[in-house]
């Protein structure tokens, strides 16, 4: 991907794209592109390299293994089986597979190949267990949902990224729509219950689109409108019973005029993370203006992870 024009307040921090704003607090976010990333990047040229010594390649795997999320274990089992569903359904729809063996296939991928997270008492475990029962239903109704979500669409296309600028924002905005530029797939998993003779909840479809965390969905999918021409959306959730299928004609918050609302909001909220990239002249001074909510969900990450933000905000 050719990068759009960028500030150099913006690059002097290490932040290239705006993301969707409601997807984790700002704090997140700037920790995560600012600091994370650059640590990163850094450590895969060194651990990639064929000029490093043995100890600088030590270190870097030692930072890689700390910070990655691919390799520290942060993870989870529903967002490994929501990856996996997502998967075996584009195996059935663009590579005209047998929906079948796409799910025994999802079914043993997630069963042999994902390692659980060893940080959070045995929660993730449990999921495992538990999920190994689900995916294969999950699959078979976000395929019947897909089906009906791109039945008028000329051309069935697979997850695009999208790349542009919002409104009057001066650093771009970049988005991955699951569908057709327009369309996003969400997979709900049970979840433990203490009000149940099993101890386990279906975690079920939502009804409407007004709590935090659909909202979060809406603004995620006001990106892709913001960014493919206007072309309506949609948002489908599958659990393992039924799929629910949102869009402008069933739905008060997938309609355009209410779509648009968000990107103005979304354009305002990146505005603001703008100032503060342009106050601070480097990422320590733009740490020490922001405040991590630690309490938050997106803040739930590997005991290593936390090390370096504790080390920041010396928490």
């Amino acid at each position: 991907m050719e990068l759009l024009p960028t500030p150099d307040w913006a690059l002097r921090h290490h932040y290239y794209w705006h993301s969707n704003p409601r997807s984790k607090t700002r704090s997140k976010t700037l920790f995560d592109k600012c600091i994370i990333r650059p640590k990163l990047n850094e450590a895969w040229q060194i651990a990639k390299s064929d000029w490093g010594t043995q100890e600088d390649v030590d270190d870097a795997w030692t930072t890689i293994r700390r910070l990655d999320g691919k390799h520290n274990g942060s993870s989870n089992a529903n967002m490994e089986c929501g990856k996996l569903v997502q998967q075996a359904v584009d195996m059935a729809i663009f590579a005209d597979m047998d929906l079948e063996e796409c799910k025994v296939w999802a079914y043993k991928e997630f069963h042999e190949n994902y390692v659980c997270r060893s940080w959070d008492d045995g929660i993730d475990e449990e999921k495992c267990d538990y999920y190994l029962d689900e995916i294969e239903p999950v699959i078979e109704n976000a395929w019947h949902g897909l089906i009906e979500a791109m039945s008028g669409d000329k051309q069935r296309l697979p997850e695009r990224e999208l790349y542009g600028y919002i409104g009057n924002n001066k650093v771009p905005y970049k988005t991955l729509p699951d569908y057709c530029y327009r369309g996003d797939l969400k997979t709900k998993w049970s979840k433990r219950s203490k009000t149940t003779k099993s101890g386990w909840a279906q975690n079920s479809l939502p009804k409407k689109l007004t709590g935090p965390w659909e909202q979060a969905n809406v603004s995620q999918v006001a990106g892709f409108r913001a960014l493919n021409g206007g072309l309506p959306c949609w948002l489908l959730y599958a659990n393992k019973s039924d799929y629910r299928l949102f869009h402008q004609y069933n739905c008060d918050e997938m309609t355009p005029d209410y779509l648009d609302d968000v990107i103005r909001e979304t354009e305002r909220q990146n505005a603001v993370t703008e100032k503060f990239l342009q106050v601070a002249e480097n990422s320590s001074e733009l740490m020490e203006m922001i405040s991590p909510e630690w309490n938050e969900l997106c803040w739930q990450e590997p005991p290593g992870y936390l090390e370096e933000a504790y080390g920041i905000w010396k928490r």
